[in-house]
């Protein structure tokens, strides 16, 4: 089993790849991820690292200029939460601006095993759609107070 300061060094690692990842850089992940990772957000559920890079390519084909900035991370005994912040351009939507949370897991030789991000894609991204927005937005005013 790995000790938490391994796994704090490998959070830190894995946090920075994030706020310097471009497409070249896509495979400096592979020495702090598993084989069989796990991604979930909330367009994507997919294993292993080749889908895990896929992940990333196919951000870099949909959007301009992605940006992460990591807030911080936290901790609950092993599971690392890491605070975050994303911005891109897109050409339907303009400037866009996410604030999310993911939960990192680690595997017993230290690695991360899986990645669950959380962030509101109905108010940051289906609301912003021309014809599915107008419908969330009623759907939103009615369930509001």
């Amino acid at each position: 089993m790995t000790d938490r300061a391994e796994l704090e060094s490998t959070a830190r690692q894995y946090a920075l790849f994030f706020e310097n990842v471009t497409p070249e850089r896509i495979k400096e992940v592979h020495e702090l991820i598993s084989d069989d990772v796990h991604f979930i957000d909330p367009f994507n559920d997919v294993k292993g690292r080749e889908n895990f890079e896929k992940v990333f390519h196919k951000m870099y084909e949909d959007v301009q200029e992605p940006r992460f900035k990591i807030l911080d991370l936290a901790w609950s005994g092993d599971l690392c939460f890491m605070r975050w912040d994303f911005t891109c351009k897109q050409k339907h939507l303009g400037n866009w601006s996410v604030r999310g949370l993911t939960e990192v897991h680690f595997d017993a030789q230290g690695k991360v095993s899986a990645h669950y991000d959380y962030w509101d894609a109905s108010r940051h991204f289906y609301r912003k759609l021309p014809i599915v927005g107008a419908m969330i937005k009623w759907i939103a005013s009615r369930a509001a107070i």
